[in-house]
């Protein structure tokens, strides 16, 4: 009885000790769960703070690329250098390109939807200046820029699409 009497009398003290150890450890390990969850909600707050304008200006960025490109634009920031046709044809697209490339770094701060429109707009532009240009009533520079201003100005242009798409995204960030 006496090792009985023993084994009860350590457990009136292991067991509260026990009971008291693991209250402490579940309560600690919420609070620091809690204090966990708290740093993250703060560092998303502070990210938030301070990469919407870096987000907001990709957009404008962006949204200058396709304005820059669109064709009725971009005839009147590129003249000819001479009357053949084909070479201002290969000058706006080189022009697309590089304004492209220009912009490239961009895509980091805005959703892959947005650029694959962005991508889409570009390629669709250059198409379209390709279509314009394969006219047989067309001789020479002067007349393809003529016809994309018209053109463009009859017709839904591809920059006006991706346009649209940022400010949708940007409507939605704000």
């Amino acid at each position: 009885m006496d090792y009985i009497g023993q084994i009860i009398e350590g457990l009136k003290y292991a067991l509260p000790a026990a009971v008291t150890g693991y209250t402490t450890y579940y309560f600690l390990n919420r609070f620091y769960q809690h204090e966990e969850q708290k740093q993250i909600i703060l560092a998303k707050k502070d990210l938030r703070k301070h990469g919407l304008p870096v987000r907001l200006q990709a957009y404008e960025r962006l949204a200058l690329f396709l304005e820059r490109i669109s064709p009725a634009k971009l005839v009147q920031a590129i003249q000819p250098v001479s009357d053949d046709l084909h070479q201002y044809e290969l000058a706006l697209i080189r022009q697309i390109q590089s304004e492209y490339e220009h912009n490239l770094s961009q895509q980091i701060y805005i959703t892959d939807k947005c650029w694959e429109m962005i991508n889409t707009s570009k390629n669709a532009t250059m198409l379209f200046i390709k279509q314009v240009s394969e006219d047989k009533n067309l001789k020479n520079a002067t007349d393809l820029q003529r016809a994309l201003i018209e053109r463009s100005s009859k017709e839904e242009v591809p920059t006006n699409l991706g346009l649209a798409y940022i400010r949708s995204e940007v409507t939605e960030l704000l």
